[in-house]
């Protein structure tokens, strides 16, 4: 049985590295043009290689997103960028334009596409359109649901067309229609579908009564609403089962502009369940032990409140009810050495990114080894001098431990220590 790919987001090379050491089996990634997260650090041309030849090295894949809303100027050099690509050797491009789709099939046969979901592929005739002209993979709609997409998989079953289909599993939704959105154009002259949403989903509003200008009312949000465009976040962990009996073949985590600590922890979570699924397919639903565990260490990233989506056929799933998002865990910076200086004691040394204290409890998530829990009675800065707390942004930090944790892992504070 061809076990379903973890496609994971790769914002930067760090990112990459730790999506692929945490268990991702492809990645996909932006330039510095034509794709739909301009704010992302993203990836040079030369990094694109680099990321490429380490996939192949790993037995992964790279696919890289080509995927704005083009107008005539810009087909020429989109069409130049995609040469390049397929000369570096990435897997795939990931297009949502028809008509780039078919500039780069006619210019650059041997290139893989995959159709993007800003494509609105809502129905088996679409699909099928576009892999009978020559598309791989298409990304579905968010808006379906998983029985839809079990009828779009046996239609393309009956029609023996060869077609793979992506969905999302995990992270941030939009709430326009498959992320078609003009809010940000009007609001802040600045293109969602161009790469560079300025999020106004996000913005507090308030109410202006047109008789009673300068009065501002604002748009409370309580139990009940007033929820007028955020989403919840997507989070399928506990339906894996259902997504892969579908029919889908790559399970997609969003997220190509949060942190490395998101990544590995999100990645992490995948991996172990899409892992136990194939280890017994018909008791994964059962397995609520490992469903609480999980949701536990998804939670612990930063994240609105989670839902299933669309997915279950639960239409009013994705209302949101919080405008902020829930952080439960601080990041505290990701391993870059860990020595061995006697028969029990390690020293590991990385850059903070969040300040602690020395007695306070750490935990280690690994790629392998699983997650270590350790309170800090040795703490030291670059010079190896003995400190009490670390709080200086990106200082070398050195921290004694009685166990081995390899490189990449990262280390993360519970919030309930603070105060």
């Amino acid at each position: 049985m061809k076990k379903v790919e973890l496609l994971a987001p790769a914002g930067n090379m760090t990112k990459l590295k730790t999506a692929f050491l945490f268990g991702a089996d492809a990645c996909y990634m932006g330039g510095s043009q034509f794709g739909l997260r301009a704010k992302a650090d993203n990836f040079t041309l030369e990094e694109m290689k680099e990321a490429v030849e380490m996939a192949n090295g790993l037995n992964k894949k790279i696919y890289v997103t080509v995927n704005i809303l083009p107008r005539d100027d810009d087909m020429s050099q989109m069409l130049e960028y995609a040469r390049k690509l397929y000369e570096i050797g990435v897997h795939a491009v990931i297009i949502s334009d028809i008509g780039f789709f078919n500039l780069v099939r006619e210019e650059i046969p041997g290139l893989e596409i995959h159709v993007s979901t800003q494509a609105n592929n809502l129905n088996s005739q679409t699909v099928k359109f576009w892999a009978k002209n020559g598309a791989a993979r298409v990304n579905l709609a968010r808006e379906l649901t998983l029985s839809e997409i079990g009828k779009i998989n046996s239609a393309l079953l009956k029609d023996g067309i060869d077609c793979e289909l992506e969905a999302f599993v995990h992270g941030s939704m939009c709430m326009a229609y498959s992320g078609r959105c003009l809010i940000s154009d009007f609001l802040a002259d600045r293109s969602s579908n161009r790469g560079d949403c300025a999020q106004p989903c996000r913005w507090k509003y308030s109410l202006v009564e047109e008789k009673r200008p300068g009065e501002y009312m604002p748009v409370e949000e309580t139990e009940h609403g007033t929820f007028i465009f955020n989403s919840k976040d997507l989070c399928m962990v506990e339906h894996i089962d259902k997504m892969i009996e579908s029919g889908i073949s790559s399970l997609k985590i969003e997220g190509r502009m949060k942190s490395e600590f998101y990544t590995a922890v999100v990645v992490r979570a995948y991996r172990i369940a899409i892992d136990e699924y194939y280890k017994d397919p018909l008791g994964y639903k059962n397995k609520m032990d490992l469903h609480k565990e999980l949701l536990e260490e998804l939670s612990s990233v930063s994240h609105r409140d989670y839902s299933t989506g669309f997915y279950l056929g639960e239409r009013g799933s994705q209302v949101y009810a919080s405008a902020s998002y829930i952080r439960d865990t601080q990041f505290i910076g990701t391993i870059e050495k860990c020595d061995k200086i006697s028969d029990n004691m390690y020293e590991i040394m990385f850059h903070l990114r969040g300040d602690f204290n020395k007695g306070d409890t750490l935990e280690f998530v690994t790629p392998a080894d699983g997650i270590f829990k350790e309170t800090i009675h040795e703490m030291y800065d670059e010079e190896k001098n003995a400190i009490d707390r670390a709080a200086k942004a990106m200082m070398v930090t050195r921290l004694r431990v009685p166990f081995f944790a390899a490189p990449g892992s990262v280390i993360r504070k519970r919030k309930a220590q603070e105060g």
